[in-house]
């Protein structure tokens, strides 16, 4: 179960996150790439809940009626460990998040304060001379 959970965190919540996130840097969402950054925590946390398996005999003993739910607690842990975990100590997200603020810096020197979104938008096409709420991996011209 506790497997389980973090599975279906990873499947439906971190990796669909994760590639809305490289999205918005321009970057294509590399799963290798995610896995050579962020392995060591997906590792800690199974070995988490497996100690979690090997101390639940305590539990057990101290309160025997439990055991009817304590399979939703492993995957309960599961599921919130791994999006506590990885929200706090992934270097994956951590280096898009640094990406992110760095094109905002940039944006920000070139198109100065702006009022909101449509005055951010407009000064952004000034700029660039190019329609700015189109990504840039979208056009033709980025593409090969």
């Amino acid at each position: 179960m506790f497997l389980g959970g973090q599975i279906l965190h990873l499947l439906v919540v971190k990796i669909p996150s994760l590639r809305n996130k490289t999205r918005q840097v321009n970057k294509r969402f590399s799963l290798k790439d995610w896995l050579t950054e962020d392995w060591n925590l997906i590792i800690a946390l199974n070995v988490l809940g497996s100690m979690f398996l090997i101390g639940l005999d305590e539990v057990l003993a101290w309160n025997p009626e439990i055991q009817n739910v304590v399979k939703w607690f492993f995957a309960a842990v599961g599921a919130f460990g791994n999006s506590i975990v990885l929200q706090k100590f992934s270097k994956y997200e951590h280096t898009l998040g640094s990406i992110f603020d760095i094109k905002s810096n940039i944006s920000d020197k070139f198109t100065g304060p702006t009022a909101g979104l449509q005055d951010l938008i407009e000064k952004g096409n000034e700029a660039t001379g190019t329609d700015v709420t189109i990504p840039p991996l979208q056009t033709k011209t980025n593409n090969p």
